[in-house]
């Protein structure tokens, strides 16, 4: 019984995983046919940014504190996303997704230190949420780690907030892929990697999975009553 629950819980999942890449494709579509609105005006009037649309924020870049994403994939090589918060006016951090950088000449060990520009900055991308990992395995990143940058592997946002001394929004902007302040990043591939179709297939295969695990468990304990 406990199987076939989690069969149907995780069946469960990928369906609304799916539909949720859906609405995203959708929200995509429509923002890239209009102009980027002004982040900071958006945060002033407490309005939360909307998914997939494209903004401008101004403020001040701090890449002497940058957040590199952990066990990213570009071109079949392993590297981290490069995550660089820019300082808005009233204080508060955005963070701003640059792009992948590969993995240091000595491996983990040798942890890049990606350049950015610093001062006053305008910065053009699509607003996202956090990424998440299909399944989070261990604990919450270590919140009194020292030195820069900082490897989180998928951390929440509270997780985030924790490595700054001020307040960070909560989400990501993806820098526009003709912005040179970024790294490598195809931002449309990274997307449909995985297309909705995909998800609701995995979907019936758990669901399957589940209708043979209760096949099973009533084929057997019938044959033991008779």
């Amino acid at each position: 019984m406990l199987v076939f629950a989690a069969l149907c819980g995780l069946g469960i999942w990928q369906i609304d995983r799916g539909e949720q890449k859906e609405q995203m494709l959708a929200q995509q579509a429509v923002a890239i046919k209009n102009a980027p609105r002004s982040f900071n005006r958006a945060a002033a009037s407490d309005s939360n940014p909307a998914y997939g649309s494209r903004y401008t924020v101004d403020g001040r870049m701090d890449a002497s504190q940058q957040i590199l994403l952990d066990n990213q994939a570009f071109d079949g090589r392993i590297g981290y996303r490069v995550w660089t918060p820019v300082v808005m006016a009233d204080g508060r951090r955005v963070l701003v997704d640059r792009g992948w950088v590969p993995l240091g000449a000595g491996g983990r060990s040798d942890i890049p230190s990606p350049a950015g520009p610093d001062g006053p900055v305008r910065m053009t991308g699509r607003w996202r949420d956090l990424p998440e990992p299909g399944m989070r395995l261990g604990g919450a990143p270590d919140c009194t780690a020292r030195g820069w940058p900082r490897v989180l592997n998928y951390p929440t946002i509270s997780s985030v907030r924790c490595q700054y001394d001020g307040p960070v929004v909560d989400g990501l902007l993806l820098l526009d892929e003709s912005d040179d302040r970024g790294f490598a990043r195809d931002w449309q591939a990274a997307l449909v990697q995985m297309p909705p179709v995909r998800h609701f297939g995995y979907a019936a295969q758990w669901f399957a999975m589940a209708i043979a695990v209760a096949a099973i468990f009533l084929f057997v304990n019938l044959k033991r009553i008779r």
